[in-house]
């Protein structure tokens, strides 16, 4: 997947999350969303404050299975330590990195 293929299925992965329900169990989903190639810049340009105030305030539940999603996903690559893993790691640090300022900030 190229750069700006990736960077678009990112994009349209997140705008899943704000205009729908995604359920924890869509696990095409959630695998295909830490899969994606993603650098940081990527993850905090396509993620904006805006979008992620928007997931928290609109689709708490999508935030929360994010969250739950991306933790689990770091669990079972500590479990399987394999480097072809260690991108998908990157990645769910990266949304973390992201999103939990925003999980934070509202305070409730």
């Amino acid at each position: 997947m190229g750069a700006s293929a990736s960077k678009i299925k990112f994009r349209e992965s997140l705008a899943s999350l704000t205009d729908r329900d995604v359920s924890p169990s869509d696990t095409e989903f959630w695998d295909e969303l830490w899969k994606i190639p993603s650098s940081s810049e990527e993850v905090f340009e396509l993620l904006t404050p805006a979008n992620a105030r928007r997931l928290r305030d609109d689709r708490f539940e999508n935030l929360a299975t994010l969250f739950t999603q991306a933790t689990a996903q770091l669990c079972q690559i500590v479990e399987t330590p394999y480097t072809i893993y260690f991108d998908q790691a990157l990645n769910c640090v990266r949304v973390l990195t992201r999103v939990v300022p925003f999980l934070l900030e509202k305070g409730d």
